[in-house]
C-alpha cells in the first residue's frame, strides 16, 4: 500500500511541473548574476528563450535579467515596453530581491527619457529597498543616478549623495577599480556645477587619477584625464588641453570619440590645424555613428579659418548625417516596436493556452486527490478489519491457554491425589537427609505428569538424546522438578557428591560438557 502512495505522489509531481513553467523562470534567475558580470554572454542566452512560454513571473525575471545585461553591455535602456513588464511585477513587492534593481533601472529609463521627478522616485524606492537588503551596489549606484540628476537644481543635495554613493560603493568587497573612479569623477561633476573655481572638481579628478594609476588601469585613466579636461576648459584651456592628450595617450582602443575629444580640446585652445588633422585620422570603421559629430566640428574649425565654402559642404554633410541617424533611431525603434507587439500578441495567446492546461491541471490534481482518498479509506478500512483480526486470534490464544493451564492443574491434581505423590514430593523439596524410596509406579507417575503438564517433557528428552539411560532420565527427571542435590542423595541412598560426579557424567551425554553451564540449568531451560 505504501508503494502505491509513493507512485501517486510521484505522479502528482510529475502533472505539477509539466503544468507550470517556473523551471524557465528558475533559469533565467541563474542567468542574472551573469548579466552583472558578463552581460554579452547573458544576452546571448537570454536571446534563445521563448518568451511567449513564460508565465508573468517568468516575464518579469526575463524583463529585468535583460534590462541588466543592456545596461552593463552599455547600451541605453530608452524603451520601457520590456522592462514596464518586470516594474508591473515587482511593484508593491518591496520585499523581493529584484525590487530595488527593478526600480533603479525604471528610474535610469525615466532620466533618459527627461521624467526627473518620476525617476527620482524610482531611486529613492531602489535605495531604501537596497539599504534594508544591505545591497550596497545597487543602493550606491541609485544614489550616483539621483546625484546626477540634481546637479542642476540642486547642487547641495547632488554632492550629498554623490558622497554617499562614494562611501557605500567602498564597503564592497569587490568593488571595481573602475566604478571607484567614476564614483569620484561624478563627486568632482557635481562640484564643477556649484564652483566655478573647478578647485574641488580638480582635486576629486585627479584623486580619481591617482586610484586608477594604483591599479594601472589605462582606460580608466584615461577617462579620468578627460574629465579633468573638461573641467580645465572652464578656467584654462592649455590645461584642458594637456589632459585631454594624457586620456588619448592612456587610451587603449582610439576609436572615433577618443579622436573627436582630443580634437575638441586643440580646437578650444584655438589649434585649429591640429583639430582638423586629428579629425581627418578617424578611423572609418568607428565614423559610422558620430559623423554629425564630426563634420559639426569640422563646419565651426571651417568657421574660423573663414573658409566659407568649407562651412557650407560640412554643414550639407552634418544636416545628412544628423537626418540619416535621426531616421536609423526610428527605424530601429519601430522594428522594436513591431516586435515587442508581435511577442506580445504570441504571449497572450499563449497565456490563454495556458489557463486552458491550468484548468486541466486542476481537474486531474482533483482527480487524482479523490483517488487518493478513497484509496486512503480502503486502506484504513483494511487495516482495520487487520487489527480486528488480530485482537481476535490475541484473545482466542489467550482462551487456548488458559484452558491448557486447567487442563494441567486438573490432571496434575489427579495424579497427585491417585499416587499420593503430594507428600512425597513435599517431604523431597524440603532438603530432608531421610530416605526416601520411589517405586516404579512412583516414577511412571512423575513421567506422565512431566509430560502431561511440561509439554511432553521426557519424550522430548528421549527423542534429543536417544542413548540416555533410564536412570539418568530418572535424574532429569528430578532436575526439571527442582529437587535439590541432597535431596537427590536421599532418593539414592548416596553421597551428594555422587549426585554431582553422576550429573558431570550426565553432561557429556547430553553434549553440554566443556560449556558453561550445569545439566541443571540446562535441563531447566528445556
Amino acid at each position: 500500500m505504501r508503494k502505491i502512495f509513493d507512485l501517486i505522489l510521484v505522479l502528482l509531481i510529475a502533472i505539477n511541473l509539466v503544468g507550470c513553467n517556473d523551471k524557465q523562470g528558475r533559469y533565467i534567475s541563474t542567468i542574472i548574476p551573469l548579466a552583472e558580470k558578463k552581460p554579452d554572454s547573458a544576452l546571448a542566452l537570454l536571446k534563445k528563450v521563448d518568451q511567449t512560454k513564460l508565465s508573468e513571473k517568468a516575464v518579469a525575471l526575463y524583463s529585468i535579467a535583460y534590462t541588466m545585461a543592456q545596461d552593463k553591455s552599455g547600451i541605453d535602456v530608452d524603451n520601457d515596453s520590456l522592462l514596464r513588464n518586470a516594474y508591473n511585477w515587482y511593484n508593491g513587492k518591496p520585499a523581493d530581491s529584484l525590487y530595488a534593481k527593478c526600480e533603479y533601472y525604471m528610474g535610469k529609463y525615466y532620466a533618459l527619457n527627461d521624467s526627473s521627478e518620476k525617476a527620482l522616485h524610482c531611486f529613492s524606492n531602489s535605495v531604501k529597498a537596497a539599504k534594508r537588503q544591505n545591497d550596497y551596489y545597487t543602493q550606491s549606484l541609485a544614489l550616483l543616478q539621483s546625484s546626477i540628476i540634481l546637479r542642476s537644481y540642486n547642487q547641495n543635495l547632488a554632492i550629498s549623495y554623490a558622497l554617499s554613493a562614494d562611501a557605500i560603493y567602498n564597503k564592497l568587497k569587490n568593488a571595481s577599480v573602475s566604478n571607484k573612479v567614476h564614483m569620484l569623477l561624478n563627486i568632482a561633476e557635481c562640484f564643477s556645477y556649484k564652483d566655478s573655481k573647478i578647485s574641488k572638481s580638480t582635486y576629486y579628478a585627479r584623486k580619481a587619477i591617482e586610484v586608477a594609476e594604483a591599479a594601472n588601469d589605462s582606460n580608466t585613466i584615461a577617462d579620468a584625464y578627460q574629465d579633468l579636461s573638461v573641467f580645465y576648459e572652464m578656467a584654462d584651456n592649455d590645461s584642458a588641453l594637456w589632459a585631454a592628450d594624457r586620456a588619448f595617450l592612456y587610451r587603449d582602443k582610439k576609436d572615433a570619440s577618443t579622436f573627436y575629444a582630443l580634437s575638441m580640446a586643440y580646437y578650444q585652445a584655438d589649434s585649429l590645424n591640429q583639430a582638423q588633422s586629428l579629425l581627418y585620422q578617424i578611423p572609418q570603421a568607428s565614423r559610422a555613428r558620430h559623423e554629425y559629430e564630426i563634420f559639426s566640428l569640422l563646419k565651426q574649425i571651417a568657421w574660423r579659418k573663414n573658409d566659407i565654402i568649407k562651412v557650407s559642404e560640412y554643414a550639407d554633410s552634418s544636416a545628412f548625417y544628423l537626418e540619416k541617424e535621426n531616421t536609423e533611431v526610428l527605424r530601429a525603434k519601430d522594428q522594436y516596436y513591431a516586435m515587442m507587439t508581435k511577442r506580445e500578441v504570441q504571449s497572450t495567446q499563449y497565456r490563454s493556452e495556458s489557463k486552458w492546461k491550468t484548468i486541466l491541471n486542476i481537474i486531474c490534481i482533483s482527480f487524482s486527490i479523490i483517488i487518493i482518498t478513497c484509496l486512503f479509506y480502503v486502506y484504513i478500512q483494511k487495516k482495520k478489519k487487520a487489527l480486528e483480526k488480530a485482537e481476535k486470534e490475541r484473545m482466542k490464544y489467550a482462551i487456548e491457554m488458559r484452558n491448557k493451564e486447567i487442563q494441567i492443574k486438573t490432571m496434575r491434581d489427579f495424579l497427585l491425589r491417585k499416587v499420593d505423590i503430594v507428600n512425597k514430593l513435599e517431604s523431597l523439596k524440603s532438603n530432608s537427609r531421610e530416605k526416601i524410596v520411589l517405586s516404579d509406579e512412583d516414577w511412571e507417575e512423575i513421567e506422565i505428569f512431566l509430560n502431561n503438564a511440561d509439554g511432553n517433557f521426557t519424550i522430548r528428552l528421549h527423542q534429543t538424546f536417544p542413548d540416555l539411560a533410564t536412570k539418568d532420565v530418572h535424574l532429569l527427571m528430578l532436575l526439571r522438578l527442582g529437587i535439590s542435590n541432597a535431596s537427590m542423595a536421599a532418593i539414592y541412598n548416596i553421597e551428594e557428591k555422587s549426585i554431582r560426579q553422576n550429573l558431570f557424567l550426565v553432561k557429556k551425554k547430553i553434549g553440554i560438557d566443556g560449556k558453561n553451564m550445569s545439566a541443571r540449568k540446562f535441563i531447566e531451560d528445556f
